[in-house]
């Protein structure tokens, strides 16, 4: 076999490892989820040899008080002794004791095909191009629906949960886990979170915040021991990088969420910033034709279910001409 070829398949075992860890944790394990994982576990040396791994990095990460639990000994030695199909909620709790880490120890296997090869830190990239959404389950429990055109990496440490945000837009819907905040830097400025929902979006230098559940921390990325700023439900920030102010505002939290159900709602926005969502949205690049057109303010709701039929619409509302090119749509004052 090609070393690429074992590579690959090394990264498949560490991942499924880590899912099996996860999943087998606390109350959610049954007889017969400990009954698929052992058919798993046997049924390829690399399946053992990457749970050891991982076993070995939780015990290395210090959790000394849930392995004293288990008398010093290998999980995986323990793990034989798995329960009956029928066996009684709490004997199935005691089996599983050794789960209290899986969240964390699933996050540190690195992205598919590298394998669990640092037990410092994993990273993933999650990405979208122009005209496509996407959501993404992290191992936390934690959910993020990614808008168009956008881009963040996901670190999972011991201690906390990071997130970089570059060019972006995603609403988070964060798990609860008072022990490891979930960190977002974006721009200039870092979130701060325990457990709630939020849209966030990075464009063009203009961070902005809208919370629909709980609460968040906004502080300076360079001040990090300064007061934070709180957002809480049905309030909105906004930031320009580079300035040291920021503004807090009452905010509709669905205004700003609806473009996860497929509709863009303006209220005395720039058609600037119409056109470049709607480049985000569809894929082909939109502009305004000069800065008289780029200028003009635009109220309403556009339905994006398909491009000319949100041109057509745009057009009706506002007092603009659509230009089509090869290349692009260029949008003239009317």
């Amino acid at each position: 076999m090609r070393k690429t070829d074992e590579q690959f398949n090394d990264g498949r075992a560490a991942e499924e490892a880590a899912r099996w860890f996860a999943r087998l944790q606390g109350e959610a394990a049954t007889g017969d989820d400990w009954l698929a994982f052992e058919r798993w576990l046997q049924s390829s040396p690399a399946h053992a040899q990457a749970y050891e791994r991982l076993e070995n990095l939780w015990i290395d990460l210090e959790y000394a008080p849930v392995a004293k639990e288990l008398g010093g000994r290998p999980l995986l030695a323990t793990r034989r002794q798995r329960p009956a199909r029928n066996a009684p909620r709490d004997q199935l709790r005691r089996r599983a004791l050794w789960g209290a880490g899986a969240a964390i120890a699933a996050g540190l296997v690195v992205a598919v095909g590298v394998g669990l090869q640092s037990p410092g830190v994993a990273a993933q990239t999650f990405a979208t191009p122009a005209g496509q959404t996407r959501d993404i389950a992290l191992a936390d429990g934690t959910h993020i629906r990614l808008n168009a055109a956008s881009r963040i990496t996901v670190r999972f440490e011991r201690d906390a949960r990071r997130v970089e945000m570059a060019d972006a837009e995603a609403v988070f819907d964060v798990a609860h886990d008072a022990k490891r905040p979930f960190l977002i830097g974006v721009g200039d400025r870092q979130v701060r979170v325990v457990g709630t929902e939020f849209n966030l979006r990075n464009r063009q230098g203009l961070v902005d915040l809208t919370v629909r559940r709980g609460a968040v921390e906004v502080r300076p990325a360079d001040a990090l021991q300064s007061a934070p700023t709180r957002v809480t439900v049905g309030q909105e920030l906004t930031h320009t990088v580079g300035q040291s102010v920021q503004v807090l505002k009452v905010s509709d939290p669905d205004a700003t969420f609806a473009w996860t159900n497929g509709q863009l709602i303006y209220r005395d926005q720039p058609l600037s910033d119409v056109a470049a969502d709607l480049s985000r949205r569809f894929g082909t690049p939109v502009r305004t034709a000069d800065a008289r057109t780029a200028a003009l303010r635009f109220s309403g709701v556009l339905v994006t279910d398909n491009e000319a039929d949100v041109l057509r619409r745009l057009s009706a509302y506002a007092p603009v001409r659509v230009e089509r090119t090869s290349t692009e749509i260029i949008l003239h004052h009317r």
